[in-house]
């Protein structure tokens, strides 16, 4: 993947030896740590376990309602 933006910002934090070792196990498969990092960091949210009931919970209920609408 090529950098369109050149990259010129420093985000720095500290890690746990057990946290660093986590995350160079979550990261195998990207490049760099930096990689996964970032995309962890800078993708959108995925809604929660409990964001995707609720929305499931509004759907049924929206639907009860309009069928106790109709004659």
């Amino acid at each position: 993947m090529a950098v369109t933006k050149p990259r010129n910002r420093v985000l720095i934090f500290r890690l746990t030896q057990d946290e660093y070792e986590a995350l160079q196990i979550a990261s195998s498969g990207a490049r760099s740590l930096s990689e996964y990092a970032r995309a962890r960091l800078l993708a959108p949210a995925a809604p929660s376990k409990i964001d995707q009931q609720l929305d499931e919970i509004k759907t049924t209920v929206a639907r009860l309602a309009d069928l106790l609408e109709k004659p």
